[in-house]
């Protein structure tokens, strides 16, 4: 005796379509490092006083996340020697260079699976992923079609440089559909 799930495949096509839906802008952007630093008292100070230096509107890249042992730095290749040059030997832990950035910006942050559906969609093209940053950026100008879901986010997929432009298209045809 066996027992077959029944997966309800017309079901998830038409989920994945609704999904599609939702994506309004996919850009790329190349030469990004990932920096782990150790989080010491003094290096909250130093980050800090770095970030003012970023010109986040003339394109520079610059994003923390910060957990009780590590600070987990993306940053342009403009602004990394800047970055590593404040600190010790002893403060870098890893560093990854080669990456990209994948930023797909979406309507309506709470849809169950839009996460997993993007990620799946690169997985399935081969695509590792080694960071994934999300943001809820708040209401926004949009159309009439798309009133009622005014509220804009963004995810950042830090993938291998080598596996963007594979990344871009696998997004951008998911967002075609």
């Amino acid at each position: 005796m066996s027992a077959v799930r029944r997966y309800p495949i017309k079901e998830s096509a038409a989920k994945r379509i609704e999904l599609a839906k939702l994506l309004r802008k996919i850009t790329m952007k190349n030469k990004i490092s990932i920096i782990t630093i150790r989080n010491r008292p003094e290096i909250q100070p130093t980050l800090a006083r770095f970030a003012g230096e970023i010109d986040h509107s003339g394109g520079e890249t610059l994003r923390m996340v910060s957990t009780p042992r590590v600070v987990s730095v993306e940053i342009d290749s403009k602004n990394e020697k800047k970055l590593t040059s404040k600190m010790t030997d002893r403060d870098i832990i890893h560093r990854r260079d080669n990456l990209a950035e994948i930023n797909v910006e979406f309507l309506d942050s709470d849809a169950p699976g839009l996460l997993a559906a993007l990620s799946t969609e690169l997985a399935m093209n081969g695509i590792s992923i080694q960071e994934v940053y999300s943001t809820e950026a708040g209401p926004m100008n949009v159309s009439e079609e798309q009133e009622g879901q005014s509220v804009v986010a963004e995810t950042s997929f830090i993938v291998f440089q080598d596996d963007a432009l594979k990344a871009y298209q696998a997004l951008q045809e998911l967002s075609e559909e």
